[in-house]
């Protein structure tokens, strides 16, 4: 006879997989968000006598809003298998969130030094793994605590 333990993935091991599972789809999927929002816009266009582009407002607010509702399903699936429901998200929070960004940042800064001969791609990369990183990790731990409260 076999022990509950040797015949069925326990509680803890079953939210790593999904933990792990998750975040390297969400890094896919926000590789992809960036190539279905802004990877096919390589224009500028002249307005009012300035250089402006290449990115239209409601394609950033587009990706922008895909990425934090992919990143908020996938804290809600992590958290259904975790250890302890009302604690499972506070991990998912932390390490999602650098999926997402990381996911997302590749794909920009190839194409960003691929066309800056100034360098000063690095500091939007740096500025893009900061400001998204916070904001993201913020998002999704507020939404780990409503979950908690529900």
């Amino acid at each position: 006879m076999t022990s509950p333990q040797t015949s069925t993935p326990t509680r803890t091991s079953s939210y790593a997989a999904r933990l792990g599972v998750a975040a390297l789809v969400l890094a896919l999927v926000a590789a992809g968000m960036w190539f279905a929002w802004l990877g096919w816009d390589q224009e500028y266009d002249l307005v009012d006598g300035e250089r402006q582009g290449p990115y239209r407002p409601w394609q950033v607010i587009g990706c922008g809003a895909s990425i934090a509702v992919a990143s908020v399903l996938a804290l809600l699936w992590v958290r259904a298998a975790g250890p302890d429901r009302r604690g499972g998200g506070a991990a998912a929070a932390v390490a999602l969130s650098p999926a997402a960004v990381f996911g997302f940042a590749v794909p920009w800064a190839a194409e960003a030094a691929s066309s800056d001969d100034s360098g000063l791609w690095v500091v939007g990369l740096l500025m893009l793994l900061v400001g998204g990183g916070l904001g993201l990790t913020a998002l999704l731990a507020v939404t780990a605590a409503v979950a908690r409260r529900r």
